[in-house]
């Protein structure tokens, strides 16, 4: 699962760890024991890896250091492994007319709780960078368009009461909200995973997920079009 730094709490580890789940979070807190003791080790020595990644209109040399076994906290000793990245990404820009490359530099710090045998520090500085794909590729279809907002998900402020043993009204546990937001979830999955992975007018005439979405739904009245979605 990959999280922003929000996350980064002891709670969100030990419930990860309870269900079974490995995590990637960003770290941001440069205040924090952990993140002061990784760049400590860190400033004694080269970086394990370095390479550079070529996109159209962007050029990436990246250096990473990473440290395993680290705890997370004396209060929650779990123990972490701690990616650090350094990046030098050349861009082109317009400036005045004429395309000029311009270089920035950036750095990146991740915690991860896989396996290091099968995830390498490279696979977790993908992973951690994957996660902008995942927001505006989830979540941002989900709050346009599958009205996943803020006003849907407080609908648990419309709650009845219901009177307790000391005469106080008490709000009814609301589980449908969970159940429907789940349902929701596993509809946008399924949908994504059909229109991604098997829909032969995204693979083949790059047809949005809108429009295969809005010819689903026009087929439950009527005969669908020879040509399947």
């Amino acid at each position: 699962m990959l999280l922003d730094s929000l996350y980064a709490q002891a709670p969100v580890l030990n419930l990860a760890q309870e269900v079974g789940w490995s995590l990637v979070l960003t770290l941001k807190q440069e205040n924090r024991d952990l993140y002061q003791d990784a760049f400590v080790l860190f400033s004694t020595r080269e970086a394990e890896d370095r390479f550079t990644e070529q996109h159209p209109g962007q050029r990436r040399e990246v250096q990473l250091w990473s440290e395993s076994n680290l705890p997370f906290t004396q209060e929650c000793p779990q123990p972490v492994r701690v990616v650090h990245s350094q990046e030098a990404v050349t861009e082109n820009h317009y400036r005045r007319g004429q395309r000029q490359p311009e270089t920035t530099f950036q750095e990146w710090v991740w915690i991860d709780t896989l396996n290091p045998q099968m995830f390498s520090p490279r696979a977790v500085w993908r992973l951690g960078h994957s996660r902008w794909k995942l927001e505006n590729n989830g979540w941002n279809d989900l709050t346009q368009n599958w009205a996943l907002k803020h006003g849907f998900l407080h609908a648990c402020k419309h709650r009845p009461k219901q009177p307790t043993a000391e005469d106080r009204a008490k709000l009814v546990p609301n589980r449908g909200l969970a159940a429907v937001t789940l349902v929701l979830l596993l509809a946008f999955t399924l949908c994504s995973a059909f229109c991604l992975l098997d829909s032969k007018l995204v693979r083949r005439y790059h047809v949005s997920l809108r429009e295969v979405a809005r010819q689903l739904y026009g087929s439950l009245d009527r005969q669908p079009p020879a040509r399947a979605p």
